[in-house]
């Protein structure tokens, strides 16, 4: 085995000792075709809930922490994360307690819930979200948790919502067709040209 190749597998080995043999997918992007939403599962450990929200709305428009708003989406996304090993492992996602409530992010109906065993258990000492890998039987369940960078929080949970393509302007419609109209001038006096 060559020396590139043997530093390569044994970083490999490493980084999944590291994590503790748990399943974890990296930063790309997964479409699940049932809402046409991307999901990532992002590894960073010991990341506050705000600077997790922050860091995917800092990626750009629509994207935010996952929101799960029925059982399918709910096992789509820890089916991303792998099985839950029953370990205190946590990732954010966009749920959040307010006003007497918890909510999504996004504002969508919170009508799904996919609670841990006893949670929620702190409500307002705890208004954020997390999936929690305690929670074995329940595939990934719900606990609420204060949001606080620790070492048991292992990332997040992001989902951009496709946002719908901008209409163009009046104007800028009004350009393109002068273009369009252009084009097909040109095209007519090259075709008059060469009847000539």
């Amino acid at each position: 085995m060559n020396k590139r190749l043997a530093k390569g597998l044994a970083l490999a080995i490493g980084v999944g000792v590291m994590l503790g043999g748990t399943s974890v997918c990296s930063a790309t992007p997964v479409t699940w075709s049932s809402n046409g939403h991307q999901y990532e599962v992002v590894g960073s450990g010991s990341i506050s809930w705000d600077n997790a929200r922050l860091a995917r709305q800092n990626r750009g428009a629509g994207w935010d922490l996952a929101t799960i708003t029925s059982l399918d989406e709910q096992n789509f996304i820890t089916g991303l994360l792998g099985p839950a090993d029953g370990s205190l492992v946590e990732y954010y996602i966009g749920g959040m307690y307010e006003a007497g409530a918890w909510k999504w992010v996004t504002g969508e109906p919170f009508s799904f819930h996919y609670w841990g065993n006893g949670e929620p258990n702190g409500n307002a000492n705890e208004p954020r979200m997390a999936l929690d890998g305690r929670y074995n039987a329940n595939n990934w369940g719900w606990n609420d948790y204060t949001g606080a960078a620790a070492p048991f929080v292992w990332g997040y949970v992001a989902e951009m919502n496709n946002v719908a393509a901008p209409v163009p302007e009046p104007a800028t419609m009004l350009l393109m067709g002068t273009g369009l109209a252009g084009l097909a001038g040109v095209a007519r006096r090259r075709r008059s040209a060469k009847k000539m």
